[in-house]
């Protein structure tokens, strides 16, 4: 029996799994598209130094950023910034 086993490519089902066309459908939302785009060397210097300090890998760092700017998503921290700016203006009256 192997000690190690690579789950990377698992599905994320919540619940209890019902049939495998349950686990495909949730493997398929999951799936990236493979494409090759050329960068500037300082683009992904600074993409690894800051992959690297979230201890990500610094293709998901890009992703990450590239989300945040081009759909405009918004992260956990954005979120709780501007709530600990809506608490101290509330506080601060």
């Amino acid at each position: 029996m192997k000690h190690n086993y690579d789950f990377s490519k698992g599905a994320i089902i919540k619940g209890s799994v019902k049939s495998r066309s349950q686990v495909e459908s949730a493997l398929k939302e999951q799936q990236k598209t493979l494409t090759s785009i050329r960068l500037d060397a300082d683009i992904i210097a600074v993409a690894k130094k800051s992959a690297n300090k979230e201890g990500i890998g610094y293709l998901t760092w890009l992703n990450k950023k590239l989300r945040q700017v081009v759909l405009n998503e918004k992260t956990l921290f954005d979120h709780l910034k501007k709530r600990i700016e809506k608490l101290e203006k509330a506080s601060l009256k």
